[in-house]
């Protein structure tokens, strides 16, 4: 009896460790909404289409996934924002977005980015979609041969 409920007491402890943060959360979504007005679709594309020239089909996945990921306000979010020091990225989704990203990405864009993603040198959200649209150009070139 012990045994199992201290599997119980285990496994509750683990789940709040790899859930996200709803304090933190909440904390970083109020920081934005208090310093920064929302960007429409268009308006949010125009601000991060000046940092990669990508298909629009790109920025409409990563303002729709990111947001499902972390539960940020992302009309909020700027090309200039760093995914850890700003938007908490790490206490605020669950622990395995990466992962989550890489599916969604390759089930989208039909091209796996698995064996290449590393969250940590991605440094902020323009980086991101840096990264992300050379992928699929990458995967257009090849598949054009």
């Amino acid at each position: 009896m012990w045994r199992r409920l201290a599997n119980t007491f285990y496994t509750l402890r683990t789940y709040s460790d790899l859930s996200p943060d709803w304090r933190v959360r909440r904390q970083v979504n109020c920081w934005l909404r208090s310093h920064r007005p929302a960007l429409s679709a268009a308006a949010w594309s125009q601000e991060f289409g000046r940092y990669a020239h990508c298909e629009p089909r790109l920025l409409s996945f990563l303002q729709q996934y990111l947001q499902r990921y972390s539960g940020i306000e992302l009309s909020r979010v700027r090309p200039s924002d760093r995914l850890v020091e700003d938007l908490k990225f790490p206490l605020v989704c669950w622990f395995d977005w990466s992962w989550s990203l890489c599916d969604d990405f390759a089930r989208v864009f039909n091209t796996d980015i698995s064996d290449c993603f590393d969250e940590t040198q991605i440094i902020t959200v323009s980086d991101l979609l840096v990264f992300l649209s050379e992928r699929v150009r990458c995967e257009a070139a090849v598949s054009s041969f």
